[in-house]
């Protein structure tokens, strides 16, 4: 009967003790080697195809796909890009800057929303940039900030930790924050958010503001 390869990766080699079959034979060689082996597509969507008729993806295969130019790695339930791929986004329009006091999400339309999938370490920094002001008043406040939301439940919000704030003059800075404990494979939406002591949009104003996320390995 065939023997277990020697570095244990499940690979059913035929012995000379086995009934003489050499299409058996080099079957079972490429069934065992060719899903261990790095696996070329032309797209996803052609790894896709090709992975329903062969059987479903395991843990740990990995693939490269011609049109995205890009390594991905099979975990979780999910394929992953490695090494993992920063996303950005930049704000296209200001906050309304019509409620104070409260932390407030920006539409997707004014700053759109970076999403990612979590690499194996489960970490990822976040780092968001921008203009701050707010002249309403000497001691009036203005934040920009975000939080996190993923597709298997993960969440982060802490204004205090993502947030840049300025009070009652113009700052320009950035602040980094690496989020941990999530689950790798799931998606995570970073969602902008605004938040003012008093004043309104004539008093307040955020410019320039880019999110930054870089999945860690």
């Amino acid at each position: 009967m065939p023997d277990d390869d020697a570095w244990g990766q499940g690979i059913d080699l035929w012995q000379m003790t086995d009934a003489p079959s050499i299409p058996d034979a080099i079957a079972a060689l490429a069934a065992g080697v060719i899903p261990r082996g790095l696996l070329r597509f032309a797209s996803a969507a052609a790894r896709t195809g090709a992975l329903s008729g062969a059987g479903a993806p395991v843990e740990g295969m990995a693939s490269w796909l011609v049109g995205e130019a890009r390594l991905e790695i099979y975990h979780n339930g999910s394929w992953i890009a490695w090494p993992p791929i920063p996303v950005q986004t930049f704000q296209a329009s200001d906050a309304p800057y019509n409620q104070v006091q409260t932390t407030v999400d920006y539409s997707s339309g004014a700053w759109p929303r970076p999403q990612f999938v979590v690499p194996p370490s489960g970490r990822a920094y976040v780092t968001i940039s921008a203009a701050i002001s707010n002249y309403n008043t000497s001691t009036s406040t203005i934040w920009a900030a975000w939080r996190a939301t993923g597709s298997m439940g993960y969440t982060y919000n802490d204004l205090t930790r993502t947030g840049l704030s300025a009070q009652g003059v113009r700052v320009v800075g950035s602040k980094r924050l690496m989020l941990t404990g999530m689950t790798p494979g799931e998606t995570v939406t970073i969602v902008p958010q605004w938040n003012i002591s008093s004043g309104n949009s004539s008093d307040a104003t955020t410019t320039g503001g880019v999110l930054l996320v870089e999945p860690a390995p």
